[in-house]
């Protein structure tokens, strides 16, 4: 008589591998999310640059292309802009550019992917039941986290070693 393999029954994730997919996916959702925004910003320079070349855009006033400078500007916010958008409180974006520029020399990534990182650690904490933090309060506990005066790190990495102390609690 011949056995067959018994498949072995299913368990339901533990903590420390729902831990790990956790840290995986906030190291890998930032850099696609930040493929996407410069595959925007991309686009977008492609449709500028061709409306510059026209003949009307490239006779037109200082004052007309100034207006049309500060409306691509406007139309792309940079990554504190988009931290005070995300969190709603009405804090104005200076105040997560002094953050942001405090921590930015101390990390491997750039500031847009910084930016997914705190708004993906929010989300992360926010599933898991932490009701307590807002974008700045994330990104000032990050910044608080990676000491300054040493080599750059990865601040995807102690993102996620923040979310898993905050879920433990």
């Amino acid at each position: 008589m011949s056995q067959q393999p018994v498949p072995a029954p299913k368990k339901p994730l533990s903590r420390g591998k729902k831990i790990a997919i956790g840290v995986g996916v906030l190291i890998a959702a930032p850099p696609f999310i930040a493929g996407m925004v410069s595959g925007v910003k991309d686009a977008a320079t492609h449709d500028t640059s061709a409306a510059a070349a026209t003949p009307a855009a490239s006779h037109s006033s200082p004052a007309a292309k100034t207006k049309r400078a500060l409306a691509t500007h406007a139309s792309t916010p940079g990554p504190a802009q988009k931290l005070a958008d995300l969190d709603r409180t009405g804090r104005p974006a200076s105040v997560y550019q002094q953050v942001l520029d405090a921590l930015a020399p101390r990390c491997t990534e750039n500031r847009p992917h910084l930016t997914a990182v705190v708004n993906a650690t929010l989300e992360d904490l926010q599933k898991n039941g932490v009701n307590d933090e807002d974008e700045f309060s994330v990104l000032q506990h990050l910044e608080q986290s990676v000491p300054a005066g040493n080599p750059r790190v990865n601040c995807a990495s102690v993102a996620a070693a923040y979310a898993t102390l905050r879920e433990g609690n």
